[in-house]
């Protein structure tokens, strides 16, 4: 569902969703309670990185892993393992080995295709991590990023990182469906490092004050198809995003000198149809908005259009990469 109408269905329909949010809150405590006397599954010959979230949507968690595997990936072998949300499809897809790709979008979702196009490592998408990891040690591989795991209590990991927004690390502080808090604060007792993101909202001010090391989101620039970087000063523009904040991304194009005549919205990891496109494309000509632009998660979704632009971010971990160092030569 469109994260838009998501916000506005839970703020009129609060009063109806705050039972469930608490029946939720204390089927995790139940769950941590379970997990905290079971023993975790070990695997042997490589290390395990979990990057996780305890807030729904839109924090920062996958640019995250993306830096994750290029620091890795000069320390050894490295394999990145995603869930594959929300295809339903239960096999291991092996979706590039060492920066050769082999599946691309609706065959996987929008991340791991995306993680494989930024960084020439091997990534695997699979609802069972279990068999990835499997899969991952039979490739050899040194260091395995688990993306959105820190959920999975059952595997023992060598390394646990949550990721916060920087601003709204708790979100709006109420368990799904009523907010956003998808597991419970003392998560954050399972982490051996906790990252808050900074995506440049400068009018924000921190809710909390958090043990976290700060990391930095940049924006590269907006690119073409063929990725050339492309100037967008003083020009006009329909956006459309299909991610979990949408709000960021309306952030990001204010930040552009880019004059934004529509956002456009879908649901997070929205497959767009061709009949979707084409009514974008004829809106921005109604509008006569000089270029239709998009985030880089939507675009490899549509990559050969030839009329369709994205703007690229990535992550600054340079606070982060201290840690790193002393964990990979540990």
């Amino acid at each position: 569902m469109n994260p838009d109408v998501v916000r506005k269905l839970q703020k009129r329909l609060k009063p109806v969703l705050l039972p469930i949010s608490f029946a939720y809150g204390t089927i995790l405590t139940l769950r941590d309670i379970y997990y905290s006397k079971r023993p975790k599954k070990a695997f042997e010959g490589t290390k395990i990185i979990s990057v996780g979230n305890i807030v729904a949507g839109g924090v920062g968690k996958t640019p995250l892993v993306i830096e994750l595997a290029k620091f890795f990936k000069t320390k050894g072998k490295t394999t990145v393992i995603t869930n594959n949300y929300p295809l339903k499809d239960k096999r291991i897809q092996l979706v590039s080995v060492d920066g050769s790709i082999f599946k691309k979008p609706p065959k996987v979702s929008d991340e791991p295709y995306m993680i494989a196009k930024k960084v020439s490592v091997s990534v695997i998408a699979s609802k069972n991590r279990e068999a990835a990891i499997e899969l991952a040690l039979g490739l050899k591989s040194q260091f395995i990023i688990l993306d959105d795991a820190l959920h999975k209590r059952n595997i023992k990991k060598d390394l646990e990182i949550c990721v916060l927004d920087k601003y709204k690390p708790f979100g709006d502080g109420l368990y799904l469906p009523a907010g956003m808090l998808r597991d419970t604060k003392r998560a954050l007792n399972l982490c051996d490092i906790t990252v808050c993101v900074d995506k440049g909202e400068a009018d924000q001010k921190s809710q909390e004050q958090i043990d976290c090391i700060d990391v930095k989101m940049e924006v590269l620039g907006v690119f073409d198809k063929n990725g050339n970087k492309i100037n967008v000063k003083g020009k006009s523009a329909l956006a459309f995003c299909g991610i979990g904040n949408p709000e960021g991304f309306k952030n990001t194009l204010k930040g552009l000198d880019l004059s934004v005549k529509k956002l456009v919205t879908f649901e997070d990891h929205h497959i767009y149809t061709q009949d979707e496109i084409e009514q974008l494309k004829r809106e921005k000509d109604e509008l006569g908005a000089d270029l239709l632009i998009t985030t880089f998660k939507d675009f490899v979704k549509m990559e050969n259009e030839n009329d369709i632009v994205y703007v690229d971010i990535e992550l600054n971990i340079e606070n982060l990469k201290r840690h790193l160092e002393i964990f990979a030569n540990g």
